[in-house]
């Protein structure tokens, strides 16, 4: 699963649909040394690593009196006053995401929120530049392989599996399969969800 789904996925189900939901990261299909790549470029304020697994999609266009930025996050061009401000926005998705793989990942994110601590300047400093990348990188190429989603208004949980957000509704759910995945990562999931995760639980 790609992070930045969190900033449309919602609770299925009818009286909830809350939204923003919560992500625990067990694993991840990214590479753990892709992740130690990162971290150590952006120590070395390298963009090589970054710029190649992003393919060009983000493009920063300085020949007019104002700056314009495209990424993944944008789709089109528009102002830096502009960007920052969805920038901002989707900075906010790390803050749902909680990582309990023990794999550089974790540094990454924690390097990543980071950037909500500070003020974001209004010119495109070096500094700004990585971010973007990293942020970019992040939300759109890291990609969670086992995990769980959870809605703290309901108590409903849902399973990722091999990259894939199980987000069913309960009459669409099998028992035996919920509970064999709550037994499989029990170690990291909340006891709350073991003893009171609904549809199922392993109480």
């Amino acid at each position: 699963m790609k992070l930045w789904l969190l900033d449309i996925l919602a609770c299925p189900i009818n009286g909830c649909k809350n939204y923003p939901l919560k992500l625990k990261v067990f694993t991840w299909e990214t590479k753990k040394e892709d992740f130690q790549k990162v971290n150590e470029d952006l120590k070395k304020k390298d963009l090589n690593f970054l710029k190649k697994e992003l393919k060009g999609r983000i493009t920063i266009d300085q020949s007019g009196s104002t700056v314009k930025i495209e990424d993944e996050m944008t789709k089109e061009p528009i102002p830096l006053k502009e960007y920052l401000q969805t920038f901002a926005e989707k900075l906010d998705i790390l803050t749902t995401i909680e990582d309990l793989s023990d794999t550089p990942s974790v540094q990454l994110i924690k390097n990543a929120l980071e950037i909500k601590k500070g003020k974001l300047p209004t010119s495109l400093t070096p500094e700004l530049n990585l971010d973007i990348h990293l942020l970019n990188w992040l939300l759109y190429r890291a990609e969670a392989e086992e995990g769980i989603i959870l809605c703290d208004k309901c108590g409903r949980w849902y399973p990722i599996i091999e990259t894939i957000p199980h987000m069913l509704p309960d009459d669409l759910r099998e028992a035996k399969d919920d509970k064999a995945f709550l037994e499989k990562w029990k170690d990291k999931i909340p006891k709350k969800v073991l003893n009171e995760g609904k549809p199922f639980n392993l109480k």
